[in-house]
């Protein structure tokens, strides 16, 4: 699929924003949404940045705990205010927490990972 039909899908979802689609080193792909590109930009720096934390830890996690199964990432949320940064793998969309259906959300984003 098109990056931007991805991009389109996921701007359906209840409450979205703004969605976008970033390199594994953070560089923004694409993205559509009422935020800037200077903004894109920031996010998809954050998404990649958190990504490999959220991997740093799995694995730590893994050798601690001696259990397989927390690494690689697949996903993840991060909520402030009244958005949330719904990322798996490359791709992610900010929603209005009051609007969003993070079920939903995540069903979509998992058709890209």
């Amino acid at each position: 699929m098109a990056i931007l039909s991805k991009l389109h899908e996921l701007m359906s979802l209840p409450g979205a924003v703004a969605a976008g689609e970033f390199s594994e080193d953070g560089r923004l792909l694409s993205y559509t949404g009422d935020i800037s590109e200077k903004a894109a930009e920031i996010a998809a720096l954050m998404a990649a940045a958190n990504r490999a934390i959220g991997n740093m830890q799995a694995k730590g996690w893994s050798a601690y705990t001696g259990k397989e199964g927390f690494y690689p990432v697949q996903g993840f949320a991060v909520a402030a205010g009244k958005y949330a940064a719904c990322i798996m793998g490359n791709v992610g969309v900010f929603v209005e927490l009051s609007k969003a259906d993070f079920d939903k959300t995540f069903e979509v984003l998992s058709k890209y990972v």
